[in-house]
């Protein structure tokens, strides 16, 4: 097979030398295609792996009762027990978990769904996610009730953001959380329309109940009374303090200090509390500030010491780069207040700062074995014909995933490396014998086209069993391989087209190079 290939190869050969310029200009203008297919690729953080978990998460009106939010858990439930294709679940009502704390939060739920194993379902996870959104919407008969089914995210992976998508409103700290609220909101309603987007939301709902305490703070500072004072007592009294922690068999348990919940039940027993001032007297807060009732946020988010808001989506049929070039698009003439400013956080700041993790790695990795090849070589040209190789083999990776469908993520950078590895070696494998051969004597073409003969085979052997250790996992084959399918695409791809590059490219550059230093006539 190997002395069919040479006979098939030499005259390959011999006409890439003979019009080499024609073969530069063929390899610049794939490399041109390449780029431009490379653009239309969409982008992703990491692939989503087929792992049958998905989040059914509840959120119930503002006041809603622990046991009214079981009772629409319990309908979701109901509607996917007995779904084919589902091996298990399990429900919360009244909280959230975090990673290992729970939050008590009487109108949010969560129902978690673990699926078959792939090889027993017709369905990807994300057509399940797709299938089971009108039918859980349906079944819940609640007004208010916000649900949302959603690929559960992969655990053990530091990720920013809960969501695919957040649109961050930033605005300076002293602006009111109603007016960021009313920016986020219509940037959600943007999300609403666009397709390929689910679960669109705001991270934050402002419709809490509460009281707030209006310091009338002229009359506490006549009484010897701060804000901070007044502020840390009604804290200390309504949520308690912790002032030491008992311990049991290596266990602390903290001990809490707080008035009986049966005290305060309304705005009279808040005002009836009673503040010792400097002088010994008694007050109660009723006479230093106002009570009144007000709606607020659950929760306030700060980022760079500003407030901020989250328009949240998730992505469903379309890559989350693609998904985020056109909301940058249809945001780029949404008019903000002054002072204000929009962020793309979630998968989109994780995919920014990964690629440039990942690009300063490959141009210092690019650097050193520059480095190290000129010391070889004792030459700065030999090692810039095979370095060039490397961005050159972006060709074949763009072609292949363009061909296969697949967006450009971590593991993409991660599988670049590695052929950028395997590329520098194929280079210096075939260089060195040529330079070997010269040394011998041999004229500058010979050398050439013996040298490329000969290493035909060790490189081919090496690139083949590159590609069939692949096919696995660009194939799919077997569970979890989603995550590294895209790494493999690249790789193979890269390889094919290194194979023209390693025997055809680089001996007509190496001739065009060595010959204006060479007198010798190409015959």
């Amino acid at each position: 097979m190997m002395g069919k290939l040479v006979v098939l190869y030499n005259p390959m050969l011999k006409l890439s030398l003979k019009y080499r310029w024609i073969v530069m200009l063929i390899v610049l203008g794939l490399f041109v295609f390449g780029i431009l297919f490379l653009q239309q690729l969409g982008s992703e953080f990491l692939p989503k792996a087929d792992d049958g978990l998905i989040m059914v998460k509840v959120k119930m009106p503002t006041g809603a009762s622990m046991e009214q939010t079981d009772k629409v858990v319990q309908q979701i439930e109901n509607a996917v027990k007995d779904q084919p294709g589902i091996e298990k679940y399990s429900a919360l009502s009244g909280g959230k978990v975090w990673g290992l704390v729970t939050y008590e939060i009487a109108n949010e739920g969560e129902v978690n769904i673990q699926l078959v194993p792939p090889s027993k379902r017709k369905m990807n996870t994300d057509e399940f996610v797709e299938k089971l959104t009108p039918l859980v919407q349906q079944q819940v008969k609640f007004p208010g009730a916000k649900i949302k089914v959603m690929h559960t995210k992969m655990k053990g992976i530091r990720q920013t953001g809960d969501f695919d998508i957040e649109v961050e409103v930033i605005a300076p700290r002293s602006e009111p959380m109603e007016n960021i609220y009313e920016n986020a909101n219509k940037i959600a309603g943007i999300l609403r329309n666009m397709k390929g987007l689910t679960g669109q939301d705001v991270s934050i709902d402002i419709t809490k109940p509460e009281y707030q305490i209006l310091v009338d703070r002229q009359k506490a500072v006549d009484l010897g009374l701060n804000v901070s004072q007044i502020a840390y007592t009604v804290k200390s009294m309504v949520d308690g303090v912790i002032p030491t922690q008992y311990k049991e068999k290596g266990y602390y348990y903290p001990i809490r200090v707080v008035l009986n919940e049966k005290d305060i039940k309304s705005k009279k027993d808040l005002e009836d509390i009673v503040f010792v001032t400097p002088n010994g007297g008694n007050i109660q807060l009723r006479n230093i500030a106002e009570v009144v009732q007000q709606t607020g946020p659950l929760e306030i988010d700060r980022k760079d010491q500003n407030r901020v808001i989250k328009a949240t989506a998730n992505v469903v049929g379309t890559s989350v780069g693609e998904a985020t070039n056109e909301i940058k698009a249809k945001l780029a003439n949404f008019d903000l207040p002054a002072g204000y400013k929009i962020n793309f956080g979630g998968q989109s700041q994780m995919m920014a700062e990964n690629f440039k993790s990942m690009i300063l790695i490959l141009i210092i990795a690019l650097f050193f074995a520059y480095v190290i090849l000129v010391i070889y070589f004792e030459s700065f040209v030999k090692p810039f014909m095979i370095l060039i190789r490397v961005p050159l083999s972006l060709i074949g990776v763009s072609f292949a995933l363009w061909i296969t469908n697949q967006p450009i993520g971590v593991t993409v950078m991660i599988g670049f490396i590695i052929l950028a590895g395997i590329e520098i070696n194929q280079g210096v494998l075939l260089i060195t014998f040529i330079v070997d051969l010269r040394k011998e004597g041999m004229r500058l073409i010979e050398a050439i086209q013996k040298a490329a003969i000969v290493r035909l085979r060790p490189i081919l052997m090496t690139d083949i069993v590159g590609i069939v250790g692949l096919l696995p996992l660009a194939l799919s084959i077997g569970e979890g391989t989603e995550l590294l399918k895209p790494m493999a695409i690249a790789v193979i791809g890269g390889l094919i087209f290194g194979l023209l590059l390693v025997f055809l490219f680089l001996p007509a550059m190496y001739l065009i190079f060595e010959n204006r230093k060479s007198k010798e006539a190409l015959v």
